[in-house]
């Protein structure tokens, strides 16, 4: 055992990092129905006061995040909520699939997640599949950063239940939503987290990945949580 820990220390000391979260600031970009993030001072050096600390508010699905099925699900089982979500489908192999040439508001298809394994090889039973749109260009705080929630690309229903067929365990996008904007039918929420496909979104840095890597995704333990942000990270060969 003592071995076999090492050998995973220094493999995790020695590779190559790729930071794939966007930081949590006022101002961010997020959805209308949602809460905005919020970070006030509380405790000042300037103020006199020995520490210092922030007050955050936020909501569940703030920034860079992941989406349990409660989100979209009105009843579950086991891996209901976020707390509940199973550390081993949090980190693994995750293939990274290039549909810059997707336009805003356009889906995916099904063809093109099996193009992409004929040129890179299968996707398998508890692998992720991250889709890099390259939408994160337009993520920025105020008003510049509105122009991300437009009209942006995302996932379709037909493709979406490809992945649950072969057992994915997350997909996760750069953009707000693994829908297509206007999509209010919510097809890939759905069916990804009918079958208990986590969802990742707001995530940024794709275009640093290959084919494939090692992906990280741990939230919050919040307990009824239909959602949580969370620090995203790849390690690369």
């Amino acid at each position: 055992m003592t071995d076999s820990v090492e050998e995973a220390v220094a493999t995790l000391t020695d590779a190559e990092w790729v930071d794939l979260t966007h930081t949590l600031e006022e101002d961010i970009p997020a959805v209308p129905t949602h809460a905005r993030f919020g970070h006030t001072l509380y405790e000042s050096y300037e103020w006199g006061d020995e520490a210092c600390h922030y007050r955050i508010t936020m909501g569940e699905h703030s920034g860079t995040h992941i989406d349990a099925p409660l989100h979209f699900i009105a009843e579950g089982d086991a891996h209901y909520d976020v707390a509940s979500i199973p550390l081993e489908c949090l980190v693994g192999r995750a293939a990274t699939i290039d549909a810059t040439d997707v336009e805003g508001g356009k889906t995916v298809t099904r063809e093109r997640i099996e193009t992409w394994e004929q040129e890179h090889g299968s996707l398998r039973n508890g692998d992720r599949v991250l889709f890099w749109f390259g939408w994160d260009r337009y993520w920025d705080t105020g008003e510049t950063g509105q122009e991300y929630l437009d009209s942006w690309p995302g996932l379709s229903a037909k493709a979406a239940a490809y992945l649950t067929d072969i057992g994915i365990d997350l997909v996760g996008c750069d953009t707000a939503a693994v829908d297509a904007s206007g999509n209010d039918e919510f097809p890939a929420h759905y069916e990804l987290l009918g079958e208990e496909t986590y969802i990742v979104e707001n995530l940024t840095n794709l275009d640093q990945l290959p084919a494939f890597s090692a992906l990280f995704t741990f939230p919050l333990k919040i307990d009824s949580g239909s959602g949580s942000p969370i620090r995203a990270v790849a390690m690369i060969d």
